[in-house]
């Protein structure tokens, strides 16, 4: 898998429950994967094997709470105006 994997995350959403998630994209050339936080588990997959899902779910665990910081940060609004930055 190559080490400069592209990674996308969301801001926090709710599920149909109330709960929050954050859904989180890797891509890869044509590659490309979604995973999702709660669950830390890849959701869908389009090109990687097996072994590169193993270890981006292993990546989702790892890095959950500095996912999640990110996520917070990040306001739909400000993002979709180009004012991310502000």
């Amino acid at each position: 898998m190559n080490e400069k994997i592209e990674m996308e995350i969301s801001p926090i959403t709710h599920d149909n429950a109330g709960k929050p998630q954050v859904f989180i994209l890797f891509k890869d050339g044509a590659k490309s994967a979604e995973g999702r936080i709660p669950g830390c588990s890849i959701i869908s997959n389009e090109g990687f094997s097996d072994e590169d899902i193993e270890i981006l779910e292993q990546y989702l665990k790892a890095e959950k709470a500095a996912i999640l910081t990110q996520a917070k940060k990040l306001d739909v609004m400000k993002a979709f105006l180009g004012e991310w930055n502000k």
